[in-house]
Formats: structure tokens, sequence, C-alpha cells
């Protein structure tokens, strides 16, 4: 009896083991599917984040150039401004020396006396405009608007006097 539980358990052992030999073949198989499979999404997203940071980094360029334009625009802006008020404060400030003029000859005493605050006032507005150039683009339309504010006043406060 000995002899064919032996013999019986022999027949089973070769039995088995091609299919213990299957087993291992695909597992080995599975496992390389599974790390050729992790590969090929390792690289996918590889591809995706360099294409994704090549458009991050090509719209970081576009903006950069718009915002170069745009403050390139508003450097050019203040610019004609300020040379356009520059112009019209040097043709006021040769009314105010005409006047001056005109008040060492005068027998009117309302034209001396309107010529300190005159000055003054050309003094204020000259000093608001020398800080133009501190003005942002944030800042640009609450500093012009003061500035006309300011320059209408002082010429009409001139062209009164004069």
């Amino acid at each position: 009896m000995s002899r064919s539980i032996f013999i019986s358990l022999a027949c089973v052992s070769l039995a088995v083991a091609p299919f213990a030999v299957a087993c291992d073949k695909t597992g080995a198989e599975a496992q390389a599917q599974a790390n050729e499979a992790q590969n090929k999404a390792n690289t996918q997203v590889a591809n995706a984040n360099s294409e994704a940071n090549q458009k991050i980094a090509q719209a970081q360029s576009e903006a950069d150039k718009k915002i170069a334009a745009a403050q390139g625009d508003f450097a050019k802006t203040r610019e004609d401004y300020r040379h356009l008020v520059q112009s019209n404060l040097d043709a006021l400030n040769k009314e105010i020396g005409d006047l001056d003029a005109k008040a060492a000859t005068s027998k009117k005493p309302d034209l001396r006396a309107a010529l300190p605050s005159l000055k003054s006032q050309r003094d204020a507005f000259v000093a608001d405009f020398n800080s133009l150039g501190n003005a942002s683009a944030v800042t640009w339309d609450g500093t012009k608007a003061r500035l006309d504010k300011e320059w209408s006043d002082l010429k009409a406060a001139v062209d009164k006097a004069g």
C-alpha cells in the first residue's frame, strides 16, 4: 500500500507541476505587462507635464509682451501729457511775467495785489505737476483730472487778472 500511495503522490505531483510552472509564467507575464503599462503611463504623464509647462511658458511670454506694451503706451501717454502741460506752463509763466511788468507801471492796485496769489497758485501747480512722474497707471486718471482742474483754475485766474 505504501507503494501505491507513493505512486499516487508521484502522479499527482507530475500532474500539478505543469500548472505550477504555468501559473508562475502567467504571474511573470502579468507583472511584465503591469510594468510596461506603468512605464507607458509615466511617459504619458511626463509628456503631458512637458506640454503643459510649454503652454504655461508661452502664455507667460505673451502676457509679458502685452504688459510691456501697455507700460510703454502708458509711459508715452504720461510723457506726451507732461510735454503739453510744460508748454502751457511756459506760456503761462510768460503771461505772469508780462503781468508783473504791467503791474510795475500800472496804477491799478488790484493787479499788484493779485500777483502774489497767482504766483502762489502757480507754484502749487508746479509742485503737483513735478510729481507727475510718480503717477502710476492705477493713479493716472485721478492725477490727470486733479492737474487738469488745477490748471483750469490757474489759467482762469491769470486771464482774469490780465
